[in-house]
């Protein structure tokens, strides 16, 4: 395998990622032809159990948060084409989000890095056999995907800081393929709970597993990925107060094995805390959260504890 790593070009692995992004796409397209019980096209969320109340940095969400620097961004989740049986659901769907964040400066909007995170995604989800196996009105899904997230400073902004071998370069980011299993269940009488398990493979793990290492460094380099792989952990609790208030609690713990095998392992931490105001088609939820560590971005060799207030937005 080494001939041929080192034979590709950062435009030929380019396509390969093109070419495992379609085989996705024909993957989804071939569930898709048997007979549906429901099949919609271009509505709802990506997932049975949403990302849209996770505590992570990354929930595909339009937020604005300030404390003790600022930070907003802009976010959407989407089915693409959902088939929605009586015990079971098939999605095919994306997320997309920008977040925009200051590493130094206390101005009240966000100017100094930019994070990305793109993801195309398969998932099924199942509540019968989630019954039978873990007990009344749980629903259980598992998810594959593509994605590819990624930082940069905005404008001529640096940090300024000074450089250390065990600093992980590039944000942490990258091309990745990952896997999550998830369930929901309920609480309380009028609330849920969520777990969500999950893992992701960076680009330039494949060859590193074969030990081809030159290989392996020369994809990190080319395609920016500061990460090999990451794990993640995600809890959380809604509960139904009144039609338009719902309390949640959210807790997202992720660990980040880096490329290079001189950097150190990162973890990150977050606690969220919010009411969620649900409208006609638009849900409001102001909170409050807190974070120690560091997750993906351009300040990822910072570990700070962090506490921030703000508001998020998205469609229902």
């Amino acid at each position: 395998m080494m001939p041929i790593a080192h034979g590709l070009g950062p435009r030929r692995r380019g396509c390969a990622w093109a070419h495992a992004a379609l085989a996705l796409l024909a993957g989804s397209c071939a569930l898709l032809s048997s007979p549906p019980a429901k099949a919609e096209w271009l509505t709802g969320a990506s997932r049975a159990i949403s990302c849209v109340d996770s505590a992570s940095p990354d929930a595909p969400v339009t937020s604005y948060a300030y404390g003790p620097r600022a930070q907003a961004t802009l976010g959407g989740d989407l089915a693409f084409y959902r088939r929605l049986q009586q015990n079971s659901g098939f999605r095919w769907g994306g997320s997309a989000l920008l977040a925009f964040e200051d590493a130094t400066r206390h101005a009240p909007l966000p100017g100094e890095t930019l994070r990305s995170a793109f993801e195309l995604s398969l998932a099924w989800s199942w509540t019968d056999f989630a019954a039978r196996a873990l007990g009344p009105n749980r629903e259980l899904e598992w998810t594959i995907a593509l994605g590819r997230h990624s930082a940069q400073p905005i404008g001529d902004y640096t940090l300024g800081d000074r450089y250390h071998s065990d600093d992980v370069p590039f944000g942490a980011g990258g091309g990745y393929l990952a896997t999550d299993v998830a369930l929901r269940a309920p609480f309380a009488g009028r609330g849920s709970t969520f777990v969500r398990l999950g893992a992701r493979a960076y680009t330039n793990l494949a060859p590193d597993l074969v030990g081809a290492h030159e290989a392996s460094d020369l994809i990190a380099d080319s395609l920016h990925e500061g990460a090999k792989y990451q794990a993640l952990l995600e809890l959380g609790l809604r509960y139904s107060a009144s039609p338009r208030l719902e309390p949640l609690l959210g807790l997202y713990f992720d660990l980040i094995a880096p490329h290079d095998d001189q950097a150190k392992m990162l973890a990150l931490a977050r606690l969220l805390v919010g009411a969620a105001l649900p409208g006609q088609s638009w849900e409001l939820t102001p909170f409050t959260a807190v974070e120690v560590g560091r997750g993906e971005g351009i300040a990822i060799n910072r570990s700070e504890l962090r506490w921030s207030g703000g508001v998020r937005l998205y469609a229902r």
